[in-house]
Parts: C-alpha cells; structure tokens; sequence
C-alpha cells in the first residue's frame, strides 16, 4: 500500500531538476568584442646556419601593440556534468619602422635605416571538454581537457615590396584548465578560468602556455546574456619545424564585451 502511495506523488522532471542548478543551459553561443591590449612579441627566426636576430615586435618593428578582434565562443552540455567548449579567435598586426639594428630573419638580412614592413597574423581555435565535478543552486566548478590549434604567421618585406618572405609555425597544443562560476543573484554572475600546459615533442617544439580569463554577466532575459571580462594570455614557443626554426614569445591582456544567447 505504501509503495502504491509513493508511485502516485508527483515526481520532478530532469528540466524541473535543472531549473535548481546554476549554469544549466544546454547550449551557448557567444560574441565577443575583444580589445588586446598591451601586446609583448619576441621573435627569432634562424637560418639554416643557425643565425638570426631576436626583436620585439612593437619595440623594434614599430608594431600595433593592440588592436580589437572578434572572439567567439561557445558550448553544448550533454547533461549538467559534461559539456564541450569552443573558442576561436585571430589577431591581425601590423609594423612599419626604419630599423635602427641590423636584422636577419632566416636567410634575409635587413640593416640600420631600412624601411620594413612586418606583420602577425595569429589564430588561436580551441576544443575542449569540461567536466563539473561540483555543481549546486550557486556554484560550478569544473576542470576540463582539450586541444589549442595555434597558427602563427609573420610576414616581412622592405617598404618598396623587394625581399619580402614569411614564416608560420602551428601546432596543435594539449591544454589543461580548471573554471568556476558563481550566481551572485538571479540577474548577475561571475566566472573564471584558468588554463595551462607545458609540451615537448622530438626537440621540434617546445612551449608553454598560460590563459586565465574572468567574466562578469548579466543576464538579460532566459536567453540573451550581456556581459564583460578581463584576461591575460601568454604563450612561448621553441620550434624546429621547416617553416619556422626559431623562438616565438607572445603575452597580452585584454578587455572583452560580449553578448550570448543561451538555450
């Protein structure tokens, strides 16, 4: 008799359920307009004597020491304990000086009073998966794996288009974070995230990278999300590759606006 009163209780659904924990949507997409700030570039490029000349970017080569890019953003949850992350961005600067060190990139030597046009093209494109170990009414707190496809592209040329060349270096990257999100009230809320790896393959590649982001949000309705956030980002490279022989040493902050939808 009992068992037969308890069948006819009402029971909640898995949607009902969800409506108690933070951060239960199933799906976000989010864009973001995001302002690098304060851009530190090292670059070497080697010959195949092992010659070349280490510079800074925006000290040495007159380079944009930030510029605003689009970012985008997004994840779909499989249920309130795993989901998988995407993130893509590219950051495009350019440089223009009349050199005052002589400079040699691989196999082109640049001297004092030559005026050099360079370029970055840099993209980052990553995937990941996160699991919450911990989640409550108030508070997620995951840790997740993924890949960081990293390109690097640098361009170089006199100003009247003669010795002009380019190096690219991509790797993809394993990447290890921990995030966590707090609900503030049923309008705001915050979020970090900190990522990290450190990898060496067949003394061709060698690096670190370092990633910590946090956001604040409010949420506008059940499915539009404004916000804003602040990160930082570094990353060093030692590649042996074909296309690029040398050093590659890239740190930044930045300052986002962003608008999501949510699902």
């Amino acid at each position: 008799m009992m068992s037969l009163l308890l069948s006819l209780l009402p029971t909640a659904s898995p949607a009902a359920a969800d409506q108690d924990i933070a951060f239960a949507d199933r799906f976000m997409f989010r864009l973001s307009a995001y302002d690098v700030q304060d851009a530190d570039t090292d670059i070497m490029i080697l010959s195949d004597d092992g010659i070349g000349t280490e510079v800074s970017f925006v000290d040495d080569l007159g380079g944009d020491p930030g510029v605003t890019i689009p970012r985008i953003d997004a994840y779909y949850r499989f249920d309130l304990r795993h989901r998988i992350d995407f993130s893509a961005f590219r950051v495009n600067r350019d440089g223009r000086t009349h050199l005052d060190i002589d400079v040699i990139f691989d196999d082109e030597h640049f001297f004092i009073d030559d005026d050099l046009k360079t370029e970055i093209d840099y993209g980052l494109f990553k995937v990941g998966y996160s699991f919450s170990f911990y989640h409550s009414p108030t508070v997620e707190l995951g840790v997740s794996f993924g890949l960081n496809v990293t390109e690097y592209d640098f361009s170089y040329q006199l100003a009247d288009g003669s010795s002009a060349d380019r190096s690219d270096a991509s790797a993809p990257l394993p990447m290890f974070g921990m995030r966590m999100g707090y609900k503030i009230n049923a309008r705001w809320s915050v979020h970090y995230l900190s990522e990290i790896f450190f990898i060496e393959i067949d003394n061709k590649l060698e690096g670190s990278f370092l990633n910590a982001e946090l956001d604040f949000e409010y949420k506008f309705s059940n499915h539009y999300v404004f916000g804003f956030g602040f990160s930082r980002f570094s990353i060093d490279l030692d590649s042996d590759g074909d296309s690029w022989k040398g050093r590659i040493s890239d740190s930044h902050q930045g300052v986002s606006i962003f608008a999501s939808y949510r699902l």
